[in-house]
């Protein structure tokens, strides 16, 4: 019974105290509200009236008097970014970073946010300043990455060796480094600096003496200046090792044969070659040399027994359409008329490229996915033999 007469008189009591707690409470955050500047609220007056110019002056204005605004600049900023709004979004970064006594963390999100907001905006060449500020910082590695992407879009081959030799050791560095020394060899092919390119191939070679790209330019680099017999033996040396490679190179062999006018030889090279592969590329370019300066009444027999040998969709629509061109008379003129234009667009979509890291499709092979930006991410085949090739490989599984 006495137990029960001091919880009576002790509720009472924390009642008492619970009140006065939640006074304190109250005051203590009725007295933040008025710590706060009237900037403060004049922005985010002007943010729900949609009035962002102004908005910013106002927020500024509190960022100079007080270092808690400043996550609500860097939301700021990044909304601005997703709305596409940049040079709102500079502004703010660029704020930010006048204050002499900003944290030195948040300079270095500031830079960096600034580098990203000048680069969607298109100015590369004020990205490249920005992310140069983080260089040496904790931001190093980030730094590095955006400044080897600004260096590739603009084409600056040497600054992009520079930045990255100077990043980890991985395997997909080194294939972008060779490729830039590629890059540097194309362009002093294109100058007739015969030293340089070789330099810049021999490179290359060094850093991956297996890469096809290199070794297709090693091949062209003797080609160009008529010693076509080192460039055919680099040629064959690479196709024996990586057969993969032989679509690439077709073009480039047969314009060596016909530098040596022996035209017919190189006909019946790549003749011999679709006939072993299959490869589209090379029935493209035996066709198209066929035409060229092969006897046109070989043709169509020819591209019979491509087509006996390997069928395809791309080999069919070449089949008609010669059939097509040959005689007015033909039984199946036509219906093999209808048939192609059945075709045709199929035979388009299954002739593209397709990026294996992004899945982008390209009519033309590029060594770098202009989607993804990343290098060799293209097989050299089109999706025709891409799909084919998983065809057999399900029949050899028994699917």
């Amino acid at each position: 019974m006495d137990i029960e007469v001091w919880w009576l008189l002790a509720l009472p009591l924390f009642f008492g105290l619970g009140w006065f707690a939640a006074r304190a409470e109250s005051r203590r955050q009725i007295a933040e509200t008025k710590v706060l500047p009237q900037s403060y609220f004049k922005g985010l007056n002007h943010l729900l009236n949609e009035e962002p110019d102004q908005a910013i002056d106002a927020l500024i204005d509190v960022a100079r008097v007080d270092t808690g605004t400043i996550d609500l600049y860097f939301a700021l900023g990044n909304l601005f970014g997703q709305q596409g709004e940049v040079e709102r979004s500079i502004r703010v970064y660029q704020s930010l970073l006048e204050r002499p006594d900003l944290p030195e963390t948040a300079a270095q999100n500031a830079w960096s946010k600034l580098g990203e907001a000048f680069l969607k905006g298109g100015l590369f060449d004020r990205a490249e300043d920005a992310f140069k500020q983080l260089l040496n910082g904790p931001l190093h590695t980030h730094a590095q990455t955006q400044l080897l992407y600004i260096y590739q879009s603009q084409q600056e081959w040497m600054q992009a060796i520079e930045i990255a030799q100077s990043m980890s050791s991985a395997e997909s560095t080194t294939i972008a480094l060779t490729h830039f020394h590629c890059e540097l060899a194309v362009q002093d092919m294109q100058k007739k600096n015969w030293l340089g390119a070789e330099r810049a191939i021999d490179a290359a070679l060094t850093l991956r003496p297996s890469s096809i790209r290199a070794n297709i330019l090693k091949g062209r680099w003797y080609a160009q200046q008529q010693r076509t017999d080192e460039a055919l033996a680099v040629w064959q040396q690479l196709a024996q090792a990586q057969p993969k490679a032989v679509p690439l190179m077709v073009n480039d062999v047969m314009t060596v044969f016909e530098l040596r006018d022996q035209a017919q030889q190189g006909i019946d090279l790549l003749y011999d070659s679709v006939m072993q592969t299959g490869s589209l590329d090379v029935l493209n370019a035996w066709l198209s040399a066929q035409d060229k300066h092969g006897k046109s009444s070989q043709t169509l027999e020819k591209l019979e027994q491509i087509f006996n040998k390997h069928p395809s969709l791309n080999a069919l629509d070449k089949l008609l359409s010669k059939r097509l061109s040959l005689s007015n008379q033909h039984p199946a003129q036509r219906e093999s008329a209808i048939i192609q234009q059945l075709i045709k667009k199929q035979v388009q979509r299954l002739s593209k490229y397709r990026c294996e890291h992004c899945g982008f499709e390209a009519v033309h092979y590029y060594w770098q996915c202009p989607a993804c930006t990343r290098w060799e991410s293209y097989p050299p085949q089109r999706l025709e033999e891409l799909t084919q090739a998983q065809r057999s490989r399900g029949q050899v599984n028994g699917y």
